[in-house]
């Protein structure tokens, strides 16, 4: 327990907003995946809550289902969160899975319970180039959401991924190593599909809230990702749904 604070205040003294944010190019996107039966775990979630805040960042949380063998059952995990990483894993030249792991921009990878890990690929991210894509999510008249894609020179292909998360969730944890804590968590994916391959016309997409308020959501993002659905992520954006506010946070 005093391992895991150290790292809670670590964390927390590291992500501050700084005049660097505000500047950023573009949005990164960072994913955790993380498990409610993992020990190592709450720091990393600790972590994303912290960066969740910053300009120019995107979180998302995917509970994958390989822990729940330990006792405790994750109830945000999904065997299609679990696939996801280790796709990610395997186009990075990683073997096997592990948590908690994040992915950013679908490029870098690292530990997400270290804060210097975590501060050095943010950097190692933001300094790769890449085509910078910028869809664009607002709310129409009917309640619906429209999703904005100009047009680009995409190459081959990008997988366009629409992903329904919901912003804050507390959970009480009653069996397996994390026994007895009520953990929070941030940004968390409820459920996720492929829209459409994307040829880079200037293209526009309603999408339905409802489909994400029925699993639980209060957000949707869109990521726009190279070639295939796990592919590097050259574009993203994301919006409040249904009450909350309705501001879009699109590419930089």
């Amino acid at each position: 327990m005093r391992k895991w604070l150290i790292l809670l205040a670590l964390f927390a003294t590291g992500f501050s907003a700084s005049a660097d944010d505000a500047k950023a190019p573009r949005l990164t996107v960072i994913e955790l995946f993380t498990s409610q039966g993992c020990s190592s775990c709450p720091p990393a979630d600790a972590a994303l809550r912290s960066l969740r805040g910053r300009p120019g960042i995107l979180t998302l949380s995917w509970a994958v289902d390989y822990w729940d063998r330990l006792g405790w059952e994750d109830t945000f995990a999904h065997p299609h969160n679990s696939m996801r990483q280790a796709a990610y894993n395997k186009r990075l030249g990683r073997g096997g899975v592990f948590t908690p792991q994040m992915i950013l921009d679908g490029r870098v990878q690292c530990v997400g319970s270290k804060p210097e890990k975590v501060r050095a690929s943010i950097d190692k991210a933001r300094a790769i180039e890449r085509p910078v894509i910028t869809p664009a999510l607002a709310e129409t008249a009917d309640g619906k959401v429209e999703l904005t894609l100009p047009a680009a020179n995409v190459g081959d292909m990008v997988s366009v991924r629409v992903v329904w998360f919901l912003s804050d969730a507390e959970v009480q944890i009653g069996d397996g190593e994390n026994q007895g804590r009520s953990l929070h968590y941030t940004n968390v994916v409820r459920t996720s599909d492929i829209l459409m391959d994307w040829k880079g016309d200037a293209t526009t997409v309603m999408l339905d809230p409802a489909d994400g308020l029925k699993a639980g959501a209060d957000h949707v993002a869109i990521l726009l990702q190279d070639d295939y659905g796990h592919g590097p992520i050259v574009g993203a954006a994301s919006m409040a749904i249904g009450q909350a506010s309705t501001t879009a946070a699109s590419a930089r």
